[in-house]
């Protein structure tokens, strides 16, 4: 499974016109392309897949961070901005949501994979 993206360069610091960083904006994977300008999931032909904005963060999370193994309570840091859930596993459903969406054959998911024991692993 490849992941592709698209990027643009993007001024960094806006008193220095000389310094430009390049920000990923669409991220291909599978099936299905993020675009994180728009927060919109796209399928392959193009079409508007409903996400919600939990799951919109999950996938940007694991977009911008891929061959990364993340553990639930990275992705519960970094995709809800808290530490805590008072249901942890809580991230387990909505990964298994995802995969329905996103992925070929979500009962063998290449794109969102388990790490057993340790988290989930994108790309």
């Amino acid at each position: 499974m490849e992941v592709r993206w698209k990027s643009v360069l993007r001024r960094s610091d806006k008193n220095d016109e000389d310094d430009y960083k390049v920000s990923v904006l669409k991220f291909s994977f599978g099936k299905c392309t993020l675009d994180l300008s728009k927060a919109t999931l796209f399928d392959h032909s193009g079409e508007e897949v409903a996400i919600t904005a939990m799951e919109f963060s999950l996938l940007k999370v694991f977009a911008t961070n891929p061959g990364q193994v993340l553990n639930r309570d990275q992705l519960l840091e970094r995709a809800h901005d808290r530490s805590w859930d008072p249901y942890v596993r809580s991230i387990d459903l909505r990964i298994s949501r995802l995969r329905k969406k996103i992925e070929s054959n979500p009962g063998k998911p290449e794109v969102i994979r388990t790490v057993r024991g340790l988290g989930y692993i994108f790309g």
